[in-house]
């Protein structure tokens, strides 16, 4: 069987691939993308992949259909891509396309759903694998799983690296599905919120509140990453604006971070920057 893959990070796109040819089947390319202006990290290049796969950059979405259709493959696994994918080119592959996405769906679709999860304090999140559609997170189920969350967790890809080795096992079965014609299990999506990017409302730190929602308001930013429009989480101190890039429920060691009060108890600041 013929499997594209598609997927823009060094630290996706091998991994995915090695594990479809120890199963067998062939890789002819992976797709990855341009780098958007607010990516964070670096972008996949050819020398991450094996000899006999291609890499192929498309200049625009609506191109990944045109890749593709030159590339005739049976499946399409995306994992992490940072861009929709057309509905044309979810088509193009005969047995279809799949994509991994952390939540468990239908719950926190969108591209944000580990920021929302860590905002809401969960203490777990999913691991998907649907098939594509013309919408976004909306497709059938095939395989789905869950990982714990922790304190420890401050980055998405920190959590990305747990997401992927709890996604690679489900491959075979996933895979299997697909060659069965399995249609897999529809979405039950009644009153679903959207996972978005975070916005004004969540920007601003009250330190009145509980100390853990104020920790986790910036573990979770941290974790969504960059958002253009928004900054955030800030904080007011001595009559200046500072967004806050780390927090401490302990106290940390002497001459680290800056004690705060809020409203159940003691917070440490321990990173920050200074707005203009």
């Amino acid at each position: 069987m013929r499997v594209a893959v598609i997927a823009a990070l060094p630290q996706t796109a091998p991994p995915l691939v090695d594990a479809v040819r120890e199963l067998g089947h062939e890789v002819p390319v992976v797709v990855s993308a341009r780098r958007p202006a607010d990516w964070p990290g670096h972008l996949l290049s050819e020398r991450d992949l094996p000899d006999g796969v291609d890499l192929a950059v498309p200049s625009r979405p609506a191109a990944i259909t045109t890749l593709l259709t030159a590339y005739a493959p049976d499946v399409a696994v995306s994992y992490g891509y940072p861009r929709k994918l057309p509905g044309e080119a979810v088509s193009v592959p005969g047995l279809g396309t799949v994509n991994c996405h952390p939540s468990a769906l239908p719950h926190y679709r969108g591209p944000n759903p580990v920021g929302w999860a860590v905002r809401n304090g969960e203490k777990s999140i999913g691991v998907t694998w649907h098939r594509m559609d013309a919408e976004l997170d909306t497709g059938a189920i095939l395989e789905q799983t869950r990982i714990p969350l922790s304190d420890e967790d401050w980055s998405f890809s920190g959590i990305n690296t747990r997401v992927l080795g709890a996604a690679v096992p489900l491959l075979p079965s996933v895979l299997a599905k697909l060659t069965a014609g399995d249609a897999g299990q529809p979405q039950d999506a009644h009153d679903t919120p959207w996972a978005g990017l975070f916005g004004a409302d969540y920007a601003e730190i009250d330190l009145s509140g509980p100390a853990r929602a104020v920790h986790d308001q910036v573990r979770a930013w941290n974790i969504m990453g960059h958002n253009p429009r928004v900054t955030g989480p800030v904080v007011i101190l001595d009559g200046a604006r500072w967004k806050v890039r780390r927090t401490s429920l302990t106290q940390p060691p002497a001459g680290v971070g800056r004690l705060v009060r809020c409203g159940d108890g003691p917070l440490w600041i321990t990173a920050a920057d200074r707005l203009a």
